[in-house]
């Protein structure tokens, strides 16, 4: 048996028309973060179930576009396989796709027609260990649909007791990638919501310094419209994410990242994709 959850829908509307000028006017991008987002037996609870690294459903996923150690030990992993979630999580990232959680994120953020992906493609579990970290980065939109524009981003955090020293904030950058002007902590039962496009600069660049056998636990959750006009911050839809390296080791790409890299400059991103996509499977 699992705790019986779901959102209220009166709750979530007055906290979405409380939010909605906090995210609005936050900078460098619009976000807000929602700390004890969910009841405290239900937050315990997903991160009991949380799935070890040794478990097998995890790819590495690693720290963006550059060299990486392929140490699912250190590395970030992720797993969106819905099958393979604990049955609490399930039940959990099943609300987070609710009717009454898109009428949340419309109230929130003010877009319209926001529509989900229960095939959770790039999104769901996410976990990084002690020396991971994730290259400042603007999102692709995930969705192999190229009507449907990815609008909002959800990452949950997971890790109860998640102290400052260990780092691993998430970093929000200024659109030329000059500096960070806002960061978000990794803090046990709180929710990130910010504004993905093609401006929304993020990631957390520096190694995670968390005691050994403590991970950077988190649910990401992407939310899409239709409805998304091309404006200064969203050029339209763009199936890569664009990389910005911030630091030395960022620098130092692998001989895959190299050719990924070189080809995007002659070859059309979707084919460039598909090529790499090819090359990580016969390398697994």
């Amino acid at each position: 048996m699992i705790p019986a959850f779901s959102f209220s829908k009166p709750k979530m509307r007055a906290l979405a028309t409380q939010l909605h000028p906090l995210f609005t006017s936050a900078e460098p991008f619009q976000h807000v973060v929602v700390e004890d987002f969910l009841p405290d037996e239900i937050a315990r609870g997903l991160a009991a179930e949380f799935p070890a690294v040794t478990e097998p459903i995890w790819r590495v996923a690693g720290p963006g576009d550059t060299q990486h150690t392929h140490n699912p030990d250190v590395e970030k992993i992720s797993c969106g396989n819905v099958d393979a979630f604990p049955p609490l999580i399930r039940h959990v990232v099943n609300e987070f796709y609710s009717g009454v959680m898109v009428e949340f994120i419309e109230g929130l953020s003010g877009f319209s027609n926001i529509c989900t992906d229960p095939s959770l493609h790039g999104a769901g579990l996410h976990s990084t260990g002690r020396g991971g970290r994730l290259m400042i980065h603007a999102d692709a939109s995930r969705h192999r649909n190229a009507k449907l524009h990815q609008v909002i981003n959800m990452i949950y955090y997971c890790t109860p007791d998640w102290q400052p020293e260990w780092r691993g904030d998430l970093e929000l950058w200024d659109r030329d990638c000059r500096r960070c002007e806002a960061s978000v902590s990794p803090k046990f039962n709180s929710a990130l919501f910010f504004r993905a496009g093609t401006n929304s600069y993020h990631g957390h660049p520096h190694p995670v310094e968390s005691p050994p056998g403590i991970r950077r636990n988190s649910i990401a959750i992407y939310y899409y419209t239709t409805d998304r006009p091309k404006d200064e911050d969203y050029s339209g839809f763009r199936n890569y994410a664009d990389w910005r390296p911030t630091r030395p080791e960022d620098h130092r790409r692998s001989l895959f990242h190299s050719a990924k890299y070189a080809a995007r400059q002659f070859v059309p991103t979707r084919l460039t994709n598909a090529l790499a996509a090819l090359w990580r499977k016969a390398g697994q």
